[in-house]
């Protein structure tokens, strides 16, 4: 007998000796009711004020039904249909401005991989028929298979859902590269040459505006800055480093997201704004007051160090980026490493968190211990009010400089309790909820694994997690085997590597009265090696690192 039968009967057998409601989450796939070769959940709907799905009483319907937003990809972007410049922080134009070649040298100098060639070629071609060709469109948006496609879009992307389920993105056109769009408008912002939303409260948006269109002769050489508008005001962030142009640079900014403290008086907003050097650095927007788009309230932007791009005057990171606030004011965001200072063999997308955006010192830590190894790179995907973190991380650590990418897989980091939860109540929520998931921080395949869900959970395998509401439910993206994998470990194929696979949106809904003693991380199988044929199998996930779409960010 081969060790793949033993290692998948020996799956079966575990199985079937657990209890029924093993597994934590239960993989629900969501049709897009667009056309797309590749389909991706970039958001979730809130859940408010509504019961934890984890909850013995949850009701599965509720639970289901928080609505999904996504987008289809029949190719890559040729750079992020979200982002206000070339890979997060080209704001010379250098990179773009030089066509092909420049997308192989931005992976030569600030990647390192040893397929730049390859990586290069796939972008360009996406680049060159989005700029020179034709206005065929790319990225398909949709809520639960209904379409998002506002008049005259191209492509379109949401990067939140409000409230009420409605969509907060951008859209291109044919005279605009990006249009921001929400159910909160201004006159002001839809005069501007482009702009971008982020999240929004359905009173007030955040994003950015830029000053030329990005389309035809004026797609280069355009600034940006951050921004915060409500029906009867916009308010457009100043630059921390006070000058728009700068030699070759442009200056950038952009606010990714907000929380109003109407107790404390002030609003807090997250992103990134333009520095000495014209640097791209994350930052926390500080408004001093609960109304933030009057007249009256000044601002104040606040670096966060540790993440910053100048470090002791080496550019120790190209750029990074604040994504994410919750009402405990805790800040989550990204710094990538530059390709001068790899570390640990990669250029990688570094994870932070700022455990309060309040402190008189604003320093970002670095994730680091159990799944987050020195060094790992992800993307940032959300945070909820449970302090609980979702997002992508790398799932190998071989090195990446003159060799190739690393595989990724999405995870969850129940944070706990930072300096602003001190109601008694909140605390032992936020315990409790952490308690769940043993208190450490997961791959969110070794949560599907296991009891009467297995069978369905065992055709995804989860590549990326966009976003989490507070009842607990999750937007990801997966790769899919119909029927499932050869067995539940981390690594198995696909109809012995010949099977068929593809990229669907999917929503992770915890079930009800799961907790710590659920959990059964997935195994490895031993023969990966031994394994031939045409299939993509565990591959796959390379190929989503490769041609996949960057969510968010950066974000």
């Amino acid at each position: 007998m081969s060790s793949k039968l033993q290692l998948t009967t020996l799956a079966v057998l575990v199985s079937a000796a657990l209890p029924a409601q093993a597994a934590l989450y239960k993989v629900v796939e969501v049709a897009p009711g667009v056309s797309g070769n590749e389909v991706y959940g970039t958001a979730i709907q809130p859940s408010g004020s509504d019961a934890s799905c984890f909850d013995s009483g949850a009701s599965s319907a509720t639970c289901e039904g928080y609505k999904l937003a996504g987008e289809t990809r029949n190719r890559p972007d040729g750079f992020s249909y979200r982002e206000e410049v070339p890979f997060a922080m080209d704001n010379s134009f250098g990179y773009i401005e030089d066509d092909y070649d420049g997308f192989e040298d931005y992976c030569f100098y600030q990647l390192g991989y040893a397929t730049c060639e390859y990586w290069a070629s796939d972008r360009w071609s996406s680049w060159y028929n989005e700029t020179y060709s034709s206005n065929t469109p790319n990225s398909l948006a949709f809520i639960e298979g209904s379409a998002e496609k506002p008049s005259g879009a191209i492509n379109t992307v949401i990067n939140s859902l409000d409230p009420s389920g409605q969509p907060v993105g951008n859209f291109s056109t044919s005279s605009k590269r990006n249009e921001a769009f929400s159910a909160v408008t201004n006159s002001t912002l839809t005069s501007k040459a482009q702009s971008r939303a982020w999240a929004s409260d359905e009173t007030y948006t955040v994003g950015s505006t830029s000053s030329k269109s990005g389309i035809g002769g004026e797609r280069y050489y355009y600034s940006s800055a951050p921004a915060i508008w409500s029906a009867s005001g916009f308010v457009s962030i100043p630059r921390a480093g006070g000058y728009e142009v700068d030699g070759d640079y442009y200056a950038q900014g952009s606010m990714r997201d907000f929380y109003i403290d109407s107790t404390g008086g002030k609003t807090y907003g997250v992103g990134y704004n333009n520095y000495s050097d014209q640097h791209m650095n994350a930052t926390i927007f500080i408004g001093n007051s609960a109304t933030p788009t009057t007249p009256t309230t000044s601002w104040e932007s606040k670096l966060i160090y540790n993440a910053q791009v100048d470090i002791s005057g080496d550019n120790i990171n190209s750029n990074s980026v604040a994504t994410n606030i919750n009402k405990n004011l805790v800040v989550v965001g990204q710094a990538k490493r530059s390709g001068g200072f790899p570390q640990n063999g990669a250029a990688s997308n570094r994870l932070f968190i700022v455990p309060d955006a309040s402190a008189s010192s604003i320093n970002a830590s670095f994730f680091y211990g159990g799944i987050f190894f020195d060094g790992a790179g992800g993307e940032m995907g959300g945070i909820n009010n449970f302090n609980e973190i979702v997002g992508r991380i790398d799932s190998e650590n071989h090195r990446e400089y003159d060799g190739k990418q690393r595989r990724q897989r999405a995870f969850i980091y129940p944070y706990g309790v930072t300096p602003k939860v001190t109601v008694p109540a909140e605390v032992t929520a936020i315990n409790d909820r952490k308690a769940i998931f043993n208190g450490k921080a997961w791959l969110l395949d070794d949560l599907t694994n296991g009891g009467s869900e297995s069978s369905n959970n065992n055709q995804y395998r989860i590549y990326d997690a966009s976003d989490i509401n507070d009842a607990g439910v999750i937007s990801a993206t997966a790769v899919k085997c119909s029927g499932g994998y050869d067995s539940t470990s981390h690594n198995a194929y696909c109809g012995d590597g010949n099977g068929t696979e593809k990229v669907v949106a999917v929503k992770l809904v915890p079930i009800a009265g799961a907790d710590a003693s659920a959990i059964q991380p997935r195994s490895y199988d031993s023969t990966a090696t031994e394994r031939q044929g045409a299939g993509l199998g565990f591959g796959a996930l390379t190929i989503l690192g490769l041609f996949g779409f960057m969510r968010k960010r950066i974000k």
